[in-house]
């Protein structure tokens, strides 16, 4: 059997199972995002499509941590498959060296690479961007079908709209009342003759624009009411919990910014004197760094898959998630030290790819000289060291 062959039947053999491993990871990323929706579909009336709309959109974001992953199983659970029925074991007594075997490993890596690149650098700022205009159109139907005429309101944290009359069509609303609670030093009541809910996409905020009213604002330190007379006036309103983002507000509209213009914009936040700047920094290498992990990842399953016999079915999952959860913690751990200034930005950004590297270049070098191990017997030998008899402390 010719190199091209082998070559063309991990493949074949790698392909079918990095499609479904891509799919259950991303199905299991995506499960914190379909209750939030189906509580939309049941409780505000949004449509199925809708819905799927903002699946789509979300699903860049999704794949470009999944597809990392699901490199490392599919490259780890072939050559563990190859392992366990001696295939290995035959090709090396055919005097075809493992190192023979990397091109496919290599053109497989760096397919994920490119497919992790352009979702990560290019696809997802422009994604999240629509997602989040999307869920403010959404906000804003469902603060259009909450507001009801001559009942109290109070669905907006810290807030109790009431609104006396609501014409059909696009005439705007009048004697509108509004009661804000959401400052812990003041209250305020709001009475406008008329006004309509709009939205502002930039800021990503509902906004009540109020015509001809009074501002009351009473203060917790002080007694007495300051009252503010109005022509027009903006009330700006965050949408409920279900839009709202799990951003510090530091890095607000970080991820929606296109790439090339990370740093441009960490440069200027750090001249208004904001600490808000490494996040954009940190995103940048983020976004960087991913792709490179795309491609190692299977670097470093092709050895772990040829160098155990492996005692279950459960094995190659359990060794790509025990990979998955050391990458992601020391991804974590970085991003936390730069964000509080403890390492480097750099360091930070790179430091989960750059020990993935570290790992791939150790196996790699080690390829042909590494054995088959056996992990039950491996463990019971350390144990019998440990506890056996003439075990030394």
């Amino acid at each position: 059997m010719g190199p091209a062959i082998i070559n063309r039947n991990i493949l074949l053999e790698t392909l079918p199972s990095f499609l479904v491993n891509l799919a259950v990871f991303t199905f299991i990323l995506l499960m914190a995002r379909i209750m939030s929706f189906a509580d939309l579909v049941v409780t505000n009336g949004v449509s199925s499509g809708e819905i799927l709309w903002i699946f789509l959109l979300v699903m860049p974001k999704m794949l470009s941590m999944s597809i990392p992953m699901a490199t490392l199983l599919s490259s780890l659970t072939t050559f563990l498959r190859m392992s366990a029925d001696s295939e290995l074991t035959v090709l090396k007594a055919s005097g075809v060296s493992l190192r023979q075997l990397l091109p496919p490993v290599i053109l497989f890596g760096a397919t994920a690479a490119l497919l992790t690149g352009f979702f990560t650098i290019y696809l997802t700022p422009i994604a999240n961007l629509m997602f989040r205009q999307e869920v403010l159109t959404l906000a804003k139907a469902r603060a259009d079908l909450a507001i009801k005429e001559q009942v109290f309101v109070r669905d907006f944290p810290g807030l109790t709209i009431y609104v006396g009359q609501i014409p059909l069509g696009a005439a705007p609303m009048s004697n509108i009342v509004i009661n804000d609670r959401r400052s812990p030093n003041e209250k305020t009541l709001i009475a406008a003759k008329s006004g309509i809910l709009d939205l502002d996409l930039a800021e990503g905020l509902l906004l009540f624009r109020l015509n001809d009213g009074v501002i009351d604002r009473m203060y917790v330190d002080r007694d007495g009411v300051d009252s503010v007379f109005f022509d027009t006036y903006e009330l700006k309103i965050s949408p409920g919990q279900e839009f709202e983002s799990d951003e510090s507000p530091f890095s607000l509209g970080r991820s929606e910014l296109p790439t090339g213009r990370l740093l441009p914009e960490a440069e200027l936040s750090k001249q208004k004197g904001s600490v808000g700047w490494v996040y954009y920094v940190l995103e940048y290498h983020r976004r960087l760094s991913l792709p490179l992990a795309a491609f190692l990842m299977p670097l470093i399953g092709m050895p772990l898959g040829a160098s155990f016999r492996a005692r279950g079915r459960n094995f190659g999952l359990v060794m790509g998630l025990l990979v998955f959860v050391l990458y992601y913690s020391v991804f974590s751990l970085g991003w936390t030290l730069g964000a509080g200034f403890r390492i480097p930005t750099l360091v930070a950004g790179w430091a989960p790819s750059l020990l993935v590297l570290a790992a791939a270049i150790f196996f790699l070098r080690n390829l042909n000289r590494t054995a088959s191990i056996d992990i039950g017997a491996s463990w019971r030998r350390a144990l019998r060291r440990l506890f056996g008899k003439g075990a030394k402390p």
